[in-house]
């Protein structure tokens, strides 16, 4: 699946937060993607698409290792409270994210990703909608991991997972599909489309792995019927 959305999917990368030496994240962003220079914590919303009405982010990190990238549509509190109860220890920033989130109105997006240090973060770069034909229409997300530590910042390798909760909040009913780009910490892009709280097999975009692997497997399958026969 490809983002960004047909649709005029906004630009503009999410600030990136200044790290403490641990280079743990608690910081809100919110507003609306623009072109790099304005502040993503004004509130403006001009550039969102109609069926948004405004967006906010919160970073988080955990001590467990991810083998790939994944997203998660949390459409109502106990979805999200469900995801929460799971963490160890979550900071209090991310406890009142959720807890301010109204439901009626808006969705949490859980994407993440694994990293080699925490020194790295999940960066939201677009928020738009992916428009379909029969009217099932997807919130479209671009992130990527990124480095935030500089050359002269000296910083622990440990494998770890980053990432972001995004709260879309609709001008009318909350969409129920999620449409994803999250490019790793090899700068490989990887699509996922998600369907309610349910999340589907990320694939490359960029070289069509997956999709040949599993042809190849088929054709393996309908060889070894063949020869049995």
């Amino acid at each position: 699946m490809t983002c960004p959305s047909r649709r005029a999917v906004l630009g503009g990368t999410a600030s990136l937060i200044a790290l403490s030496a641990g280079c743990l994240t608690g910081d809100e962003d919110e507003g609306s993607p623009d072109d790099g220079t304005g502040d993503p914590e004004d509130g403006e919303t001009n550039d969102l698409p109609d069926a948004l009405a405004s967006y906010e982010t919160q970073p988080f990190q955990s001590p467990d290792r991810t083998t790939s990238p994944s997203a998660e549509l949390l459409r109502d509190r106990d979805a999200a409270d469900d995801w929460l109860d799971v963490r160890d220890s979550p900071p209090e920033s991310l406890t009142d994210f959720i807890e301010d989130t109204d439901f009626e109105v808006s969705v949490l997006a859980r994407l993440e990703a694994g990293a080699p240090s925490p020194c790295h973060e999940m960066v939201l770069e677009s928020i738009g909608i992916d428009e379909s034909e029969e009217n099932d229409d997807a919130l479209a997300l671009r992130a990527a991991v990124q480095e935030t530590s500089d050359e002269t910042e000296a910083c622990a390798t440990q494998e770890t997972t980053v990432g972001r909760l995004v709260r879309a909040t609709f001008e009318s009913e909350p969409l129920s599909k999620l449409s994803v780009s999250i490019t790793d910490r090899h700068g490989q892009a990887n699509g996922i489309a998600v369907a309610s709280e349910s999340v589907s097999e990320s694939t490359s975009e960029s070289d069509g792995t997956a999709d040949d692997e599993s042809a190849n497997e088929t054709d393996s399958s309908a060889d070894s019927d063949s020869d049995g026969e």
